[in-house]
């Protein structure tokens, strides 16, 4: 019951297969008869969930399948359950695909979703023993280079693999001596076996660029993010039963989706949109040794009048009921933000002079609430 398992995090740059290393990781992981949490931390292309967010999920055997393999995303059932094999994700909304946009929320959304798997893992002891795989962004300098450093430390990461990228290996493999050598000179009054155990760093490993990987254009990667959120709301596509009689093209034309959405209106005074904004202070804005003491991410609550056909085509994050109602009663923006959603819309119309909404759901009947988060640039043209 002691016993963890691996925290692994992949890193490395854009298309050198970190995703298709995951999915491979937790296809032996689930033939050993373990259930890994698989982390998703690429907001541009999150095989768990619609571009634009972060995701953890517990993989089993009924997740994983030779068709999900095959395609961008291991989403399965949709926008709703009634799947055999449905994945049923921890999501939390980040709002934009480039992880430049809001650093102070990506850092505190990582420090969110590692607490939320500890949390699993403490009351689960197969969770435990099976360990995480956590796939990061392909962005590695700059700002990416601390989200990296971020994720090791919010994750409790103890294997970290490198594709593809000798210069992050090597950077990694200084920091992590330097980093044990000023633990062992903090903790010098501690006995030899404290020592060990407190300065013993994540284990690296490098490996080559997968084979087979291509780069993909950006028309390919908006394909790609539009498929996904396809999936989301249709599911997948259900071919026709083969028949003697019927021809290649008319079963193509035949084939059916798993799941019809539905359209919802809503009336603009029934519905709280709120939009991220960073208000972060730099150091020397500061007095010395200062801290900022206001949240950096803000929410801006949407006028009607701030409600324009600009908004249409966008992907909305629905608000969990229960996370509404803590906001409400303390006014945090922290607590919608760095809180699972329920779901996803899509705007389909905005109409100005009836004041009204028309929303894509995955899934009749009423919203399970009235307030959404609005992204930066996550849309979707059916």
């Amino acid at each position: 019951s002691d016993v963890e398992g691996p925290r692994v995090l992949l890193l490395g740059p854009a298309d050198c297969g970190k995703s298709s290393l995951a999915r491979v990781l937790s296809s032996y992981a689930v033939k050993l008869g373990r259930t890994p949490l698989l982390v998703d931390l690429d907001a541009s292309q999150n095989m768990l969930s619609v571009p634009g967010t972060m995701a953890v999920c517990p993989i089993s055997a009924d997740g994983i399948s030779a068709e999900s393999n095959g395609t961008a995303s291991l989403m399965m059932s949709g926008g709703g359950g009634g799947s055999n094999n449905a994945v049923m994700p921890f999501v939390l909304w980040y709002g934009s695909q480039d992880l430049n946009d809001h650093p102070d929320l990506y850092k505190a959304q990582l420090d969110k979703m590692g607490k939320i798997i500890d949390g699993r893992l403490a009351g689960d002891v197969d969770a435990r023993a099976s360990g995480i795989i956590v796939n990061a962004s392909g962005l590695i300098e700059d700002v990416g280079y601390t989200y990296l450093m971020h994720a090791i430390d919010a994750f409790r990461i103890n294997v970290v693999i490198v594709l593809g990228h000798d210069r992050l290996y090597s950077m990694l493999g200084t920091h992590f001596k330097r980093q044990a050598q000023q633990q062992q000179q903090q903790n010098e009054d501690k006995t030899t076996a404290e020592v060990v155990k407190m300065t013993k760093q994540p284990k690296l490993i490098k490996l080559p660029r997968s084979g087979g990987v291509v780069s993909r254009d950006a028309t390919f990667r908006r394909a790609l993010r539009s498929q996904c959120i396809k999936r989301y709301f249709y599911g997948d596509t259900i071919p026709p039963k083969p028949s003697d009689t019927t021809t290649a093209s008319a079963s193509a034309s035949s084939a059916q989706n798993r799941f019809t959405p539905s359209l919802i209106e809503v009336p603009f005074a029934d519905v709280q949109l709120h939009q991220l904004s960073n208000i972060s202070l730099s150091a020397s804005m500061l007095p010395v040794s200062a801290k900022q003491s206001t949240d950096p991410i803000q929410l801006t609550t949407l006028s009607s009048s701030d409600i324009t056909p600009k908004l249409q085509h966008a992907v909305l994050a629905v608000c969990h009921p229960s996370a509404v109602e803590k906001y409400e009663q303390s006014g945090r923006a922290r607590d919608l933000y760095l809180s699972g959603v329920a779901g996803f819309v899509a705007v389909e119309k905005v109409d100005t002079s009836k004041e009204v909404l028309s929303l894509l759901s995955p899934c009749a009947g009423s919203l399970p609430s009235m307030s959404l988060l609005v992204g930066d640039n996550i849309t979707w043209v059916e």
